[in-house]
């Protein structure tokens, strides 16, 4: 991370704010943006006559923005990394859209600056949604990683069906 993005981690006083870019991707076609999402906000991106719509524009994709609260991953032994992230999603943008999902999403998190949000300080793949959960005001979803630890090895026993050749 460059000296700004950590000053304006440590320092309240800095003069840009790190924000946080989540973009989550179709199950089916991993290629294709389900929603961009941001914890803060550097600007207007859309207005009608009901809503004004804030967020970022990073790399010429617009990011909308919602409150957030992140759980950091964890670094236990035993386990792949675990985070959530709890959505603030009192607009109701983000209901619709998960209730249309129907596999796993892979997610992309990105930290970038207010006052240069086109430069990625950090950014974390591989992570996908396990599960997501809401209610009136918030969604929750929890974030994983694949387990390799619990995938058998080898994949098919050695056995005359699979491995005639062997037998």
């Amino acid at each position: 991370m460059s000296p700004d993005a950590i000053r304006a981690i440590f320092s309240p006083e800095a003069d840009s704010d790190l924000l946080f870019l989540l973009t989550i991707y179709d199950p089916v076609n991993p290629s294709t943006v389900v929603a961009r999402l941001a914890d803060g906000y550097t600007k207007r991106i859309s207005e009608t006559a009901d809503e004004v719509v804030y967020g970022v524009t990073s790399n010429s994709q617009d990011f909308i923005f919602l409150p957030m609260e992140i759980s950091l991953p964890t670094e236990e032994e035993a386990q792949a990394p675990r985070c959530s992230i709890i959505l603030r999603d009192v607009t109701r943008y983000v209901i619709p859209i998960i209730r249309t999902i129907v596999g796993p999403p892979t997610v992309k998190m990105e930290l970038v600056l207010s006052k240069t949000p086109d430069t990625v300080e950090a950014s974390f793949a591989g992570f996908y949604i396990s599960n997501f959960s809401y209610n009136a005001d918030s969604v929750t979803a929890d974030l994983s990683m694949i387990d390799y630890e619990r995938e058998p090895f080898p994949m098919h026993s050695f056995t005359p069906a699979y491995f005639p050749g062997m037998f």
